[in-house]
């Protein structure tokens, strides 16, 4: 263990003293004079055959179980086990875009602006403006200018299971054309050229599932809609809760859900949810094959800052769909234990 890693804690100051952007920056210092330079650079090391692996066998694996429920039996236990994966599949894909995409920027433009789009179409997304609503999220994470501030509104019982349904796309579908949300009139990155690529991309891709009717209807129907509609609003539902249903304003270090992945949940969210998501807010450019390094050296900076490490999905979901507390807060426990560190830090 470094000298650094046995330094006391490099708590940032509260809220109060300090804007949200500012202290997420003091923690990011803490955390590279923890771990040096060597060590980051080595975090952030990329493998051109990984990401493209990542891209091209998510699609192509998307066309697969797509197959397999359009021509499989629906008393097979493969076919519920391809439902759950497709259903699953298209949450992934829009996270290998988030990761590859948004914040790596692989590949040249304009084949970067195609694949981004043809990874975030499954989940109805148009990734241009997706890209400009989640890096606001990351410039004002836990304040009135994250755009994920709606989420607050999911303050009932009824609301969260309401959201875990079809209702999803709809209300995505209007936050993401400016309802809720009113988005740039231009792209974050590539402007209109892009915005005008990506629109003649979308509609090649919206051609050719209606050309699949005329083929075999059950490719769309089964291979595509029902496990949009039926399974990725739940596993979307898991996500939010392991992103940043935990959030302490006083805490620079705890900045969403510290939940403990596994050998299935990493996977599942390729390694962009719980323990890995807080990881990827203080560097968002490490890649998601070096995420198992990450953790085991930013777990260690995480518990010593008090933030509170979840080990049960169960608690989390039940605070959840009980409504027992809003979204960005804590646990009553945990909430205990940071209310009695922030007496301690106090002058």
């Amino acid at each position: 263990m470094t000298e650094s890693a046995k330094s006391p804690s490099l708590h940032a100051p509260t809220a109060d003293s300090q804007p949200r952007e500012l202290q997420l920056r003091t923690a990011r210092a803490a955390i590279a004079k923890t771990l040096g330079a060597d060590q980051l650079a080595k975090l952030h090391v990329e493998n051109l055959a990984l990401d493209l692996a990542a891209i091209f066998g998510s699609i192509a694996l998307f066309l697969l179980l797509a197959w397999q429920l359009a021509t499989g039996s629906a008393s097979s236990v493969l076919w519920w086990l391809c439902l759950a994966l497709q259903g699953n599949l298209i949450v992934v894909m829009g996270i290998i875009n988030h990761d590859v995409f948004v914040h790596r920027k692989r590949l040249p433009t304009p084949w970067r602006w195609i694949v981004s789009s043809m990874l975030a179409w499954p989940a109805q997304l148009r990734a241009s403006v997706y890209e400009s609503q989640h890096m606001a999220h990351h410039r004002g994470l836990g304040t009135d200018n994250d755009t994920e501030m709606h989420k607050h509104g999911l303050d009932s019982a009824m609301r969260r299971v309401f959201y875990a349904t079809p209702a999803l796309l709809v209300f995505r579908a209007l936050f993401y054309r400016g309802v809720y949300a009113k988005p740039p009139a231009r792209a974050v990155h590539g402007g209109d050229q892009r915005v005008r690529i990506e629109r003649n991309t979308r509609f090649v891709l919206i051609g050719l599932s209606l050309l699949t009717l005329a083929f075999d209807w059950r490719l769309l129907v089964l291979g595509y809609l029902l496990p949009l509609l039926v399974v990725s609003p739940m596993i979307n539902t898991l996500r939010i809760v392991l992103e940043h249903f935990d959030l302490d304003a006083r805490n620079p270090f705890w900045v969403g859900t510290f939940y403990r992945t596994g050998f299935i949940t990493r996977p599942m969210f390729w390694w962009g949810a719980g323990d890995c998501h807080m990881v990827h807010h203080f560097y968002a450019n490490i890649p998601f094959y070096r995420m198992p390094a990450a953790l085991r050296l930013f777990r260690p900076i995480l518990q010593r800052e008090g933030v509170y490490e979840h080990r049960s999905l169960a608690p989390l979901l039940a605070d959840w769909f009980k409504a027992s507390r809003g979204h960005w807060s804590l646990p009553a426990h945990a909430q205990e234990q940071a209310n009695r560190r922030a007496q301690t830090a106090a002058p």
